[in-house]
């Protein structure tokens, strides 16, 4: 396996020690910016209830959790050591009841039906394998009216760092929403931000 093929499977799902100990801090240190964005824009109050799918190096898990002060953040990834990476490191807000975290896939989210008032998910479309369902099970466990942020970036981007993104599947801007919609999401938008640079980060925004 060359080492671009490796780390594009890294990004999928991390595993073993290398995705413990270091695709966290490479999560976490080039998704800064993308991050922040979605989290503005979710518009997150204190007593929602909040689900992040595949937090990755746990970035946005402790930013979500100061929004929702007195509600709950659920973090959801299939990759374990993500997750207890994220045990460990978010301990306190764990014992505090002021966040969950759980192994788990897109496919079939472990949450209850109408459970979560936001969501929010951060270059992971890439991966899914039939987003319009998977985006119908995401607003399976949203409550009416809930809002939805995927955040990704455009495949000119993406395409940049081509060997780095292997069995990737890109979008650009556009072609989001129109999934979003007919998985049932209404008032759909897309939001595009630094367009210019190296990184750019796209937020298609839907309400369930």
């Amino acid at each position: 396996m060359g080492l671009a093929h490796f780390l594009a499977e890294q990004a999928r799902k991390p595993s073993g020690w290398f995705g413990r100990f270091v695709m966290p801090w490479l999560f976490n240190r080039f998704n800064d910016r993308i991050n922040d964005l979605a989290i503005a824009a979710l518009d997150v109050r204190p007593a929602d209830t909040v689900l992040d799918i595949g937090f990755g190096g746990g970035y946005s898990l402790p930013l979500l959790a100061q929004r929702a002060s007195g509600g709950k953040v659920h973090g959801v990834d299939f990759s374990e050591p993500m997750v207890l990476q994220a045990e460990h490191r978010f301990a306190d807000l764990i014992r505090q009841g002021r966040l969950e975290l759980r192994v788990g896939d897109v496919r079939a989210l472990p949450y209850m039906d109408g459970s979560m008032h936001k969501v929010l998910t951060v270059n992971t479309i890439y991966f899914w394998p039939d987003p319009i369902e998977n985006l119908r099970e995401i607003r399976r466990v949203m409550k009416a009216g809930g809002r939805l942020i995927v955040a990704f970036r455009s495949r000119h981007t993406m395409e940049r760092a081509r060997a780095l993104v292997q069995g990737f599947t890109l979008y650009e801007p556009d072609a989001v929403p129109p999934l979003l919609r007919e998985a049932g999401f209404r008032d759909v938008t897309v939001h595009r931000h630094d367009a210019q640079k190296t990184m750019d980060a796209n937020l298609a925004v839907g309400t369930a």
